[in-house]
C-alpha cells in the first residue's frame, strides 16, 4: 500500500456542519469554548485576580477597626388577666400573639428607627458631649447645639440596626463602631430607652385616659343631677310623688275598667226592666184581666201561690153555691176569704207596677252617674297621657344618664386600678458585653472577595475581548462565511521541535515536512497533500496556487511545505515565487534569486535556465529574480500563460506562492492561469471582514477556488484536538529533537 493510500485511510471524513438553530451548541462545546477563553486569556483573568486581591488588601489595611455590640430585648406574649375577671387589664402596648407580633414588631421597629427614638438615646447617654461620638463640643451657642444634635441622631442611625432573631420573641440592637466601650453603652442605652419608652407610653397613656374619664365622669355626674332635680320637679308639680307615674296610671285604667263594667251591667239592667214596664202598660191599656199576665212576667212564687189560692177558692165558692144559698156561712165566709186573697193579689201587682218603675228610675239615675263618672276618668287618662310623654322622656334620659354614669364611673376605677399595675411584657433581656475583638474589617473575607471580584472582572473582560475579536477561531466561524470546504488544519508548530530541527535556510519551519515528516504540521501538510489528489482523482489540479486575504498568514510556509509533500510522493514537482514584491522562497530553501521568474517573464531566460534544484528528490524551485518594478503588468502578459502552459508540460505539479489579496491583485491576476486557488487562513490572526472580501475578490473574478486551510491551530482550540498529533506522531526522531529543544529552552532561562 502506498503512503497516499495510508495517509487517505488515515483521514477521519469530516462531518457536516450542523446548524445551531436546529441542535444548539451541546454542554461539551460549551465547556471547551470557555476553556479556550481560559487558556488563551489566562494571563488576563490572573492579572485582573493580583490587581483585585492586592486592591482588596490596600483597601483592608486602611479601613479603621470596627467593634459591634448587641443588646436584647424580649417581647412576652401577653399575660393572663392579673387584675381579675371583673376588672379588665389595659395594655396600650400589647406584643400579642404569633399572628399579631408580627405587625407589633414593624410598628417597634419604625420606633427604634425613628429620629425621635435616637435623640432620646442622645440625650440619654449624653452622646452630644462625648468626644469619641461626634467630637468634643464647641460653645457657639444653641444654633450649633441644634447642629451637633442632628449630626449625633444621624450617625447613632447609622451606626445601630434592630432586626428580630430567627423563630423567636427577641430583638437584637446591634451597634457597629470603632469604640468598643462606646459601642456597648450605646447598644444598650438604647435598649433600656426602649423599655422606659414602653413604661412611659403604658403609665402615660393610662394617666390620659384616667384624667379624661373624670373629666367625662364629672360631666356626666352634673348631667344626672340635672335630669333627676327636673324629674323630682315634674313629679312634685303634677303630684306623682306619693304615688308613682306607673301606679297612678294603672289605678286610673282599673277605676275606668271597673266603672265601665258597672256601666255596662246598669244598662243591661235597665233595658230589662224598661221591658217589663213597657209590657205592664200595654198590658194595662188593652184593659184585660193582666194580674196573671204580669205575675208570670215577675216570676214570684208567693203570688203564683196567691193565684192558686183564688183559683181554688173560687171553685170552691162555685162547688158552696150549687148547695147553698149565698147567705149561707160558708159560702160567705170562702167569699171573704177570696176577697181577702183577691185584695192580696191586687195589692203585689200594684206593688209590682210601682217597683218596676221605681227600678226603672234609679237605673236610669245610676246610668248617668256612671257615665259622668267614666268621663270624668277618661279626661283624667288624657291628661295622664300627656304626662307621660314628659314624664318618659324625663325618665328615660334620667335613667339613661344614669345607666352611663355607672359604665364610665366603673371604667374609670379599673383604669385607676390598671395605673397602679406596672406589667413586664416588655424588658431586656441580655446586656451587650464590651467587645474584645473587631468584627470588621476581616482581611480573608475581603482577600476572597477581591479574589472573586478579579476573577469576574477577569472573565468579563476575556469574554468581552473575545466577543470583539473578529478573527476566525474555529472551523464553524469559516462555514459561516463561505461553503467551500476546509481542505486542511495546520497546528501551530512547536517551539521546542524547532529549534531541534535541522536549518536548511532562513527558518527549519519552512522544511518541517523533510526535516519532521511524522510531526503534526507534516500530516496536516500530507492530509492537504490527500485532500487534493481525491478532490477530482480523474483530473487533478496540475497549477496550483496559493494564497492569503493578508500577510503574515502562512501562505509561504505552506506553499513550501505542499510543494515537499507533493515531491514525497513521487510527482515531479515545481514550487514557483510569484510574490514579485517580497520573495522568501530562495532564503527558505538556501537558493540564489538573481535568475528566476521575472527573467523568464523578460524573456531574459528560459524555464529550464531559471530552475534550481533542491534538497528533496522531484523538487525544483523557480525563485522571483530580480524585483520589477512593475509586476502586475508582467504577470498581465500573454508570456505569463505561455510560460505557465510550459510549466503544466514539463512537471506533474506546479504550486505558485503569490502574494496576499488585500495587498495587491496579483494573485487575482495569476488565478485566471491556474487550475486552482488556495486561501490561507490563520487561526486567530484573519479577520472575518477581510476573509469575505477576499472570497468576494475571488467569486467576483471566478477564480477557481478549490477551498481554504486553517492555519496556526493551537492545540487546545475547540474540536481540533491536535495534541493527537503532538504524541502520536512526533516519532522517536522527533520525539527527541522535541525534547532536545526543552532542555536547549531550559539551559538558556
Amino acid at each position: 500500500m502506498t503512503d497516499d493510500t495510508q495517509e487517505f485511510e488515515e483521514v477521519e471524513p469530516r462531518k457536516p456542519p450542523q446548524s445551531s438553530s436546529e441542535e444548539g451548541e451541546s454542554l461539551s462545546d460549551l465547556l471547551l469554548d470557555y476553556w479556550r477563553l481560559l487558556r488563551g486569556y489566562y494571563w488576563l483573568i490572573l492579572l485582573a485576580c493580583i490587581l483585585a486581591v492586592g486592591g482588596a488588601y490596600l483597601w483592608t489595611q486602611q479601613q479603621p477597626e470596627i467593634f459591634q455590640a448587641s443588646s436584647k430585648v424580649v417581647f412576652h406574649q401577653s399575660d393572663n388577666n392579673v387584675l381579675g375577671r371583673n376588672i379588665e387589664q389595659v395594655d396600650l402596648l400589647k406584643p400579642g400573639g404569633r399572628w399579631e407580633f408580627e405587625q407589633f414588631w414593624n410598628t417597634q421597629k419604625q420606633v427604634f428607627e425613628s429620629r425621635w427614638f435616637a435623640k432620646r438615646v442622645v440625650k440619654k447617654e449624653g452622646l452630644l458631649e462625648h468626644p469619641d461620638f461626634i467630637g468634643s463640643p464647641d460653645k457657639k451657642g444653641e444654633h450649633d447645639r441644634q447642629k451637633r444634635m442632628d449630626k449625633a441622631i444621624s450617625k447613632l442611625t447609622g451606626v445601630s440596626n434592630v432586626s428580630l432573631a430567627e423563630e423567636s420573641r427577641v430583638g437584637v440592637i446591634t451597634v457597629r463602631m470603632k469604640h468598643p466601650e462606646l459601642t456597648a453603652t450605646i447598644a444598650n442605652g438604647m435598649a433600656e430607652a426602649y423599655v422606659e419608652y414602653t413604661k412611659e407610653f403604658q403609665s402615660g397613656g393610662l394617666k390620659k385616659i384616667t384624667n379624661w374619664f373624670d373629666s367625662y365622669v364629672a360631666n356626666k355626674r352634673k348631667e344626672l343631677e340635672n335630669a333627676q332635680s327636673k324629674l323630682q320637679t315634674f313629679k312634685r308639680k303634677n303630684n306623682i310623688l306619693s304615688m308613682s307615674y306607673e301606679d297612678r296610671q294603672n289605678l286610673t285604667s282599673q277605676n275606668m275598667e271597673a266603672i265601665n263594667q258597672k256601666l255596662i251591667d246598669v244598662r243591661s239592667e235597665l233595658a230589662s226592666e224598661r221591658a217589663l214596664l213597657e209590657q205592664i202598660r200595654e198590658m194595662d191599656q188593652k184593659g184585660d184581666d193582666t194580674n196573671e199576665a204580669i205575675a208570670d212576667l215577675v216570676e214570684d212564687e208567693s203570688l203564683q201561690k196567691s193565684f192558686q189560692r183564688e183559683s181554688e177558692l173560687e171553685q170552691k165558692l162555685a162547688e158552696l153555691k150549687t148547695r147553698y144559698l149565698d147567705d149561707h156561712p160558708e159560702v160567705q165566709s170562702t167569699a171573704e176569704q177570696l176577697t181577702v186573697v183577691r185584695d192580696d193579689i191586687r195589692s203585689r201587682i200594684d206593688g209590682i207596677r210601682s217597683g218596676v218603675t221605681n227600678r226603672v228610675r234609679v237605673l236610669e239615675r245610676n246610668q248617668k252617674s256612671l257615665e259622668q263618672e267614666l268621663a270624668s276618668i277618661r279626661e283624667e287618662v288624657f291628661e295622664l297621657n300627656e304626662l307621660g310623654v314628659k314624664y318618659t322622656q324625663l325618665k328615660d334620659r334620667t335613667e339613661n344618664l344614669k345607666e352611663l354614669y355607672d359604665t364610665v364611673l366603673k371604667r374609670s376605677s379599673e383604669l385607676d386600678i390598671n395605673s397602679l399595675y406596672t406589667g413586664n411584657n416588655i424588658e431586656v433581656l441580655e446586656e451587650a458585653p464590651v467587645p474584645e475583638s473587631p468584627v470588621s474589617p476581616v482581611l480573608p473575607l475581603n482577600l476572597a472577595v477581591g479574589l472573586i471580584l478579579g476573577i469576574g472582572l477577569g472573565g468579563g473582560s476575556a469574554l468581552l475581548w473575545d466577543a470583539l475579536d473578529t478573527t476566525i477561531k474555529s472551523e464553524e466561524d469559516v462555514e459561516a462565511i463561505t461553503s467551500k470546504p476546509i481542505l486542511a488544519m495546520l497546528p501551530k508548530l512547536d517551539s521546542g521541535v524547532l529549534r531541534g530541527l535541522e536549518t536548511i535556510g532562513d527558518s527549519p519551519a519552512d522544511t518541517i515536512t523533510h526535516t519532521a515528516p511524522k510531526s503534526s504540521f507534516a500530516e496536516g501538510i500530507k492530509t492537504l497533500r490527500t485532500n487534493l489528489t481525491f478532490m477530482a482523482p480523474d483530473d487533478p489540479p496540475e497549477t496550483l496556487l496559493i494564497t492569503s486575504p493578508g500577510p503574515g498568514e502562512g501562505k509561504t510556509i505552506t506553499s513550501l511545505n505542499t510543494a515537499i509533500a507533493m515531491a514525497q510522493s513521487g510527482q515531479d514537482t515545481l514550487l514557483v515565487d510569484s510574490d514579485l514584491r517580497r520573495p522568501r522562497i530562495h532564503e527558505a530553501l538556501g537558493l540564489e534569486r538573481e535568475t528566476g521568474w521575472t527573467s523568464m517573464l523578460k524573456g531574459d531566460a528560459t524555464l529550464k535556465q531559471a530552475t534550481q534544484t533542491t534538497f528533496e528528490n522531484n523538487l525544483s524551485a523557480l525563485t522571483c529574480g530580480p524585483i520589477p518594478p512593475d509586476p502586475s503588468e508582467l504577470l498581465h502578459s500573454d508570456r505569463c500563460r505561455d510560460l505557465i502552459g510550459e510549466m503544466r508540460n514539463d512537471y506533474d505539479r506546479v504550486i505558485f506562492d503569490s502574494p496576499p489579496l488585500a495587498a495587491v491583485s496579483d494573485a487575482l491576476i495569476l488565478s485566471h492561469s491556474v487550475d486552482g486557488v488556495l486561501l490561507m487562513v490563520e487561526f486567530g490572526k484573519t479577520r472575518r471582514e477581510t476573509l469575505e472580501r477576499s472570497l468576494e475578490q475571488l467569486h467576483g473574478i471566478g477564480a477557481p477556488l478549490l477551498g481554504l486551510v486553517l492555519n496556526e491551530i493551537s492545540t487546545d482550540s475547540k474540536g481540533y484536538g491536535y495534541s493527537y498529533y503532538r504524541y502520536s506522531y512526533y516519532g522517536e526522531e522527533g520525539e527527541r529533537r522535541r525534547k532536545e529543544g526543552d532542555d536547549a529552552d531550559e539551559r538558556a532561562a
